[in-house]
């Protein structure tokens, strides 16, 4: 039971994640409530993973910036927190049976 709390939690971290992925890649207006909200949820489980592959800026002239359209943060904490998921909760059952 708790391994199947513990894998719809991570579930829902990898849907809100993989969602801010997908919204950053395709370029969605942040000014969209439904997409704020998303970034705002997604972010602090992003945020320890940001500047691993460097920034996600590109300065093309001074006062003009381009966004990375590759999320690379997102893309390291969708592997890390399902890898953990994962092990843990197949730690979890394995003791139990």
């Amino acid at each position: 039971m708790i391994a199947g709390i513990l894998y719809a939690f991570i579930g829902f971290i990898e849907f809100l994640v993989g969602l801010r992925f997908v919204f950053l890649l395709l370029g969605a207006n942040p000014g969209s409530a439904f997409v704020n909200w998303i970034y705002d949820w997604s972010g602090p489980f992003v945020s320890p993973f940001n500047g691993i592959f460097g920034q996600n800026l590109t300065i093309t002239a001074p006062g003009v910036a381009i966004h990375s359209v590759i999320d690379w943060a997102s893309l390291v904490a969708l592997l890390v927190f399902g890898l953990i998921g994962g092990i843990v909760a197949g730690a979890m059952r394995h003791r139990r049976t």
